[in-house]
């Protein structure tokens, strides 16, 4: 077990999954994205483990968690969303995805609506057209999985942060993401993204009964501001924050930016 802001525990059940958790109150699940781990939300953990039991989480296949196995399904990591909350003896949570952890927050939404006190979706796809188009799907696998099959995950790093970050990121940021990538398990990142690229739609955003917050980027290369306009607008009464100058990985980038756009929006739902 690490120490600091790393110290983790794991779930009882195989595969054992990963988490930290931060604080006391109510329950802010954090979800990383297809090239992350629980680590991106250290500076999440610090900042609302002063009011929240803020806790993220490595799905399987990444971090401390263990291996994927054979028959992978995408809809799997929900599973692993639940084992956390049973671990933690928690009932409902506020739940806050990041990219491929916003397709699995809208995913735990439809499978157990009843956990999710609210939603943060943060640069993500709808639910219900949870594949790309066709026309960017073969450029998106192909900047993925060539530089892993070719140099591993050292390769991923270096081919891919550049197109994740901002014009003006930060060399803390840029530190951050490579460190992020460069911890791909290759053969998990491969059956994650086989099994993205042909998930079912999950959800109808419109069908959405909780309070949701939407956090998109102007300088995002993947989920592109219009795509989360759109997606706000397809969920009754979600608010959407737009943070400028921060590419894909917001939090990273704009943390004081991102921390107060979700704390704004926590707050308010404290008064309901």
């Amino acid at each position: 077990m690490e120490t600091g802001t790393s110290e983790f525990k794991r779930t009882a059940q195989s595969p054992s999954i990963a988490y930290a958790e931060r604080g006391r109150g109510e329950t802010l699940v954090f979800l990383h994205g297809i090239g992350g781990n629980r680590h991106n939300w250290e500076g999440e953990l610090q900042h609302f483990g002063g009011t929240y039991r803020a806790v993220a989480m490595d799905f399987r296949g990444y971090g401390d968690s263990d291996a994927i196995e054979d028959g992978f399904e995408f809809t799997d990591f929900v599973s692993d969303v639940m084992r956390v909350l049973d671990s933690l003896g928690v009932q409902k949570a506020h739940v806050v995805g990041l990219s491929m952890g916003g397709l699995v927050a809208q995913a735990l939404y439809g499978r157990a609506p009843e956990c999710v006190a609210s939603l943060a979706l943060v640069a993500c796809r709808a639910a219900d057209e949870p594949v790309l188009p066709p026309a960017r799907r073969e450029t998106f696998i192909r900047e993925r999985l060539e530089p892993l099959r070719v140099g591993g995950s050292e390769a991923l790093a270096v081919a891919l942060a550049p197109k994740l970050l901002g014009r003006t990121a930060s060399v803390e940021a840029r530190d951050q993401v490579m460190a992020s990538l460069r911890k791909v398990r290759p053969e998990a990142y491969f059956k994650v993204m086989e099994a993205r690229m042909r998930v079912a739609p999950m959800l109808d955003p419109g069908t959405v009964q909780v309070p949701t917050l939407v956090i998109g980027s102007d300088e995002d290369q993947v989920a592109p501001r219009e795509q989360m306009r759109a997606l706000a607008a397809a969920i009754q009464g979600a608010r959407l924050k737009e943070i400028r100058g921060a590419g894909h990985l917001i939090n990273l980038e704009k943390p004081q930016e991102f921390r107060l756009a979700l704390e704004d929006f926590l707050s308010g739902l404290k008064d309901r």
